[in-house]
Formats: structure tokens, C-alpha cells, sequence
């Protein structure tokens, strides 16, 4: 059933409804203007929320990396031990067992360092979000959420290298710190791929309110 627009023609086009078939964009501004507060205020809050492209799928790989990492560190471990009570019932171990028992012992910290990673990162991952607001970008980790004024921020960058989270992006602030955007964490199978759409965005969201900022400030004398 549908509602007629008009009523007519014995009594003359008279509008019953407003015709909102022209476009989505009168609907939208409506709905904008009532969640708009009273006085004339814009709301603030978050405009936006970028997430990892595929959470779920990067969280179970690095759970599972993680995973195999702490078995073969625990492995490498026992078999170190084994290997130096073995050499100790004969008497003082030789070169080639001293070597063997310092391999199985440096192989088992880089594999418990390399599984501990992993799994922080997977668990950073479950948490990482970056919010863009009119006040500037919430960016989420594995600690509290911090919030970077949109004033503060020089510059986006994609191939930012960082001891945990190896290759991913970061916000390049004006005085020569680096924000880390976990949610922008790469594998090592993508790391030759270009930065991606939600980068490229944030990018053009900074320069429009330097622009912004740049036309309202008032002109030097």
C-alpha cells in the first residue's frame, strides 16, 4: 500500500507528505539534526572506528605461532637439561656437549621471547581500535586507550618498525614521538603490500582539518 504525496485533484494539489524521494540526503540531514543537541551544539564522539582488517583470522594465527613457539622452547629446555645430566654422570662435559647444551639453552630464550610476542600481539588484537573523533584519534592497544589531539599529529605513517609489532603504522606527532596503531599490524606475508584504504583515509582527514585550521586562523600583518 502506498501513501499518496498529494490529495487531490476535487480539492486542489495539496502536499500530505513531504517527498523524500529525491535523494537519501534529505533523510539524512534529518536524522542529523535530531540527534543534534539543543542550542545549536554539535555532537561529538566517535565518527568512526577502524579495526584489523581480519581480527579473527590474525588472532588465530598468532595463538597458534605462539603456541608452537612455547612448546619447542619448553622442548629445547627439557633436552638441555637431559643433555647436561647425561654429561655430568661421566664427569666434566666436553666442548661438543657444552656447545650442544648453550644451543638447546639460547634456542629455547629465542623461541620463549619469539612465543611471548605472538601472543601479546594476539591478544592486542583483540582489543585494537582507532577512533576518529572531532577531538582528535583514540587510539587502542593492549593498555588503556589514548587519546591524540588532531593538533598534535604531523603525520601518518605506514611502514613504522617496532620491536613487538614489527612492521605496522603509527602517528607521527609534532614533537618527534610515535603513536603505535596496533590495528594496523602487519604479516609477513603483506609486508610488500601498499597501505591500505583506512590509512589513506586518516591521511586525507588530517589534511582537511590543517586546511580547515589554516583558512580559519587570521592572517599575519
Amino acid at each position: 500500500m502506498t501513501i499518496p504525496r498529494q490529495i487531490g485533484p476535487e480539492t486542489g494539489p495539496r502536499r500530505a507528505l513531504p517527498d523524500f524521494s529525491r535523494s537519501n540526503a534529505t533523510v539524512e540531514r534529518i536524522v542529523r539534526d535530531l540527534r543534534q543537541p539543543t542550542g545549536g551544539a554539535r555532537a561529538t564522539g566517535p565518527v568512526r572506528t577502524l579495526v584489523p582488517a581480519d581480527a579473527g583470522r590474525d588472532i588465530i594465527v598468532r595463538c597458534v605461532v605462539a603456541a608452537v613457539a612455547l612448546g619447542l622452547a619448553a622442548a629445547s629446555t627439557v633436552l638441555a637439561v637431559l643433555l647436561y645430566l647425561g654429561l655430568g654422570e661421566g664427569g666434566a662435559p666436553g666442548v661438543v656437549g657444552m656447545l650442544l647444551i648453550l644451543a638447546f639453552g639460547a634456542a629455547a630464550a629465542v623461541l620463549t621471547l619469539l612465543g611471548a610476542r605472538f601472543l601479546v600481539v594476539a591478544v592486542t588484537t583483540s582489543r585494537a581500535t582507532v577512533e576518529v573523533t572531532d577531538a582528535g584519534l583514540r587510539v587502542t592497544g593492549l593498555l588503556k586507550p589514548r587519546l591524540v589531539p588532531w593538533h598534535e599529529i604531523l603525520a601518518v605513517e605506514s611502514r613504522v618498525v617496532h620491536p613487538v609489532h614489527w612492521l605496522t603504522a603509527a602517528l607521527r606527532l609534532r614533537d618527534g614521538s610515535r603513536v603505535i596503531m596496533p590495528a594496523f599490524d602487519r604479516h609477513i606475508w603483506n609486508y610488500g603490500q601498499p597501505s591500505g584504504q583506512d590509512i589513506r583515509a586518516l591521511r586525507g582527514e588530517l589534511r582537511r582539518r590543517e586546511e580547515a585550521a589554516a583558512a580559519a586562523s587570521p592572517l599575519p600583518r
